[in-house]
C-alpha cells in the first residue's frame, strides 16, 4: 500500500465521521420536531444506529443551537401534560425518572381534586358505590398513580 492509498482511507474516514454526525444531528431535529425529548431519551433512540462520539458531537450541536431545553423546563411540561391526562403523583415522578428529568413537587390539593375528577368520570357518584365497587374505584385509582392517603382522602 502506498501513502496516497493510506491518505485517501484517512479522509474517507474523517468524511465518513461527519457524516454521521449530521445524519445523527438530522435525526435529533427530526426527533424534536415531533415532540420535546431528554438528552437520555435521545442518547437511547440515537444509540440504536450511530456511535457514541457521533452521539455525543450531535447533541453538542444540538446544545450549542439552543434545541434542547432545560431538564427542569422539560420536567415541568412533561409533568403539566401528565396532570392533565389525570394521572397521579406517583406515576408522574416514575415517568419523569424513566426520561432522565428532575423529579417535580408535590401538591397534595391538586392531586386530590384529579382524583376526585377521575372517580366522577369513571363512576359518577362515587359516594354511592358498593363495598365491592369501591374496592374497584380504589385500584383504578392506584393504577393511575396516586398516593394510599390521597385514595383514602376521596372517599
Amino acid at each position: 500500500m502506498g501513502t496516497g492509498s493510506l491518505t485517501n482511507m484517512y479522509y474517507q474516514s474523517a468524511k465518513e465521521k461527519s457524516d454521521d454526525v449530521l445524519k445523527c444531528t438530522d435525526k435529533i431535529v427530526d426527533y424534536l420536531a415531533r415532540r420535546d425529548h431528554s438528552v437520555k431519551e435521545l442518547k437511547t433512540k440515537l444509540s440504536r444506529r450511530f456511535t457514541r462520539s457521533a452521539i455525543d458531537q450531535a447533541l453538542e450541536i444540538a446544545e450549542e443551537r439552543s434545541w434542547l431545553k432545560t431538564p427542569e423546563e422539560l420536567s415541568a411540561r412533561v409533568a403539566e401534560t401528565l396532570h392533565l391526562r389525570g394521572k397521579g403523583f406517583r406515576y408522574i415522578q416514575n415517568y419523569l425518572r424513566e426520561k432522565g428529568l428532575p423529579p417535580i413537587d408535590r401538591d397534595d390539593d391538586r392531586e386530590k381534586q384529579k382524583a376526585e375528577s377521575a372517580l366522577i368520570a369513571k363512576y359518577g357518584d362515587f359516594e354511592a358505590l358498593s363495598y365491592d365497587e369501591k374496592q374497584k374505584a380504589y385500584r383504578f385509582l392506584a393504577s393511575r398513580g396516586y398516593d394510599l392517603e390521597i385514595i383514602k382522602s376521596v372517599f
